[in-house]
């Protein structure tokens, strides 16, 4: 068997000029080099010099890098690095041509410029969530999502991200070399560690991550060691986060890709892309100075000091009524599996689909009580009863239901977007004195019931279930959102209706 030259650079590769090592780790060697026959720039990948002594750890690199290509093989997309050859260089050692990404990594920008804007650290999240649900519509799973494995280019004045390193990604469910908890452990999601199979709500797990990384400029799990790190991974204790994060829009959606139970977790790449548009239209559209929040509401199975603001909502008014329904709707628009959509196209037909639920439940006799992002909040007194004032917002939510899905099969069409609605019902019960009802507790329920619902349905609290007293149909519910009820008291579902062509 040929050697590896001590410099790492395989022999018997006469097509390419090597000019230089780009990077190592475990399982091998980057090179950039230069193709002699067109004088393209690429980085050619090799295993380490390492392995070339060791006859397991040899088959092992060699069947990564195997896995590698082969999974690159299928991937043509903007901000996924390029395979464009591969081969077998003298003496049986396997090499990849990649495209050349004359950039720096994203570990390596945040070392020397620190923690980025919010537009720029957006930006650059939603071009990475773009990547991901390509690779996962075709059941690839990257697992090792790291700031080391993002290259970042200036092009012009945006900067552009290229997911690299695909040597321990997946395909149509396990890696082809051993099993076990593999990855790197301050990004790994608490079933990669446990060595349980890896999905997409691993990599959005390691995508949250590197968000509130690229905010702060440091590392959300850090520790004196290995074994520190993996105590907070496979912790139950949600990942803390920094406060102005926690203060931010983008908590709710950070909150959810990171929950360690990964059939909680976000799991959807295409929506995540969707609901970042719609923070950062909701962070443009609020007015300067320090905006007006509801009382913050502890977040079940957080520490006892760790709360979050529900959706940083606007206050409620109180109408001074102690028979006011509540309704809190959330209308989501996502992008179709193929669409691909600007984040200003995707916010205009958002800010359409708003303005049209809004009036839909005016036009009820709902009043608005506040929007922020793609959360309502109404309330319904003109009846005379809260028995009255439930029915009419249940009636209304469920037609809502009905409509959004055709709308959504009609914008599908049109625009290649999908449109969801959730909601949550409760009542206004007067204090015990007779005073007016505490308007900021019944929104905050609401506004927790509504958590809890998954696509086309709306929650109803114990309270509204028992006032409707049978007049509306309803079912237990268990949730289906990120959060599950701290306490015993059921929670209820409207019942769907079908609906009609």
């Amino acid at each position: 068997m040929t050697p590896v030259p001590a410099h790492g650079f395989p022999v018997g590769m006469p097509g390419y000029q090597v000019l230089g090592l780009l990077g190592q780790g475990a399982s091998g060697q980057v090179f950039k080099a230069r193709q002699r026959s067109t004088g393209q720039l690429v980085a050619i990948k090799v295993p380490g010099a390492g392995a070339a002594r060791d006859p397991a750890a040899r088959r092992r690199v060699h069947q990564r890098l195997h896995q590698e290509t082969r999974v690159l093989a299928l991937l043509q997309h903007a901000h996924v690095v390029r395979l464009l050859d591969k081969g077998m260089a003298d003496g049986g050692f396997p090499f990849a041509v990649l495209e050349y990404v004359p950039g720096e990594t994203l570990r390596d920008l945040l070392q020397r410029q620190g923690r980025f804007p919010l537009p720029d650290a957006a930006a650059l999240m939603a071009q990475l969530l773009d990547a991901l649900s390509f690779l996962h519509v075709r059941h690839i799973v990257h697992r090792d999502l790291k700031p080391e494995n993002v290259m970042v280019v200036a092009t012009g004045v945006t900067l552009h991200a290229k997911v690299l390193d695909f040597g321990l990604a997946s395909h149509h469910g396990a890696p082809q070399f051993a099993a076990g908890a593999e990855g790197t452990p301050a990004y790994c999601a608490p079933e990669q560690l446990r060595g349980d199979a890896c999905v997409p709500a691993t990599d959005l797990y390691a995508w949250a991550l590197i968000f509130v990384e690229c905010l702060c400029a440091r590392p959300c799990v850090q520790g004196a060691g290995v074994t520190e790190v993996l105590r907070q991974q496979l912790s139950p204790s949600p990942i803390a986060l920094p406060d102005d994060v926690l203060r931010s829009p983008l908590a709710p959606l950070l909150l959810r890709a990171l929950h360690k139970n990964v059939h909680l977790r976000a799991a959807d790449a295409a929506r995540l892309y969707a609901e970042l548009a719609q923070c950062l239209a909701q962070m443009r559209a609020a007015p300067p100075g320090p905006p007006a929040l509801l009382p913050a509401m502890a977040l079940p199975g957080a520490r006892r000091n760790s709360t979050i603001d529900p959706l940083l909502l606007a206050q409620e008014q109180a109408r001074g009524t102690p028979s006011r329904a509540i309704l809190s709707l959330t209308l989501r628009l996502y992008p179709a599996r193929d669409a691909s959509l600007a984040l200003s196209d995707l916010q205009e037909i958002r800010e359409q689909q708003l303005r049209w639920c809004a009036s839909a439940v005016q036009s009820g006799q709902g009043h608005d009580a506040g929007t922020l992002g793609d959360c309502m909040l109404f309330h319904f007194d003109q009846g005379p009863s809260s028995a009255e004032n439930l029915q009419r917002a249940a009636a209304l939510a469920q037609d809502l239901c009905i409509r959004v899905q055709r709308r959504s099969r009609l914008l599908e069409v049109q625009h290649g977007v999908r449109l969801e609605i959730s909601g949550g019902m409760h009542t206004a019960a007067p204090k015990p004195s007779g005073a007016s009802p505490d308007g900021r507790q019944a929104a905050n329920v609401t506004l927790y019931l509504n958590s809890l619902a998954g696509p086309g349905t709306v929650v109803l609290s114990h309270r509204a279930h028992s006032e409707l007293a049978g007049s509306v149909h309803s079912e237990a519910y268990t949730g289906m959102g990120p959060v599950r009820p701290p306490e015993p008291e059921p929670v209820y579902r409207l019942a769907p209706q079908a609906a009609h062509p």
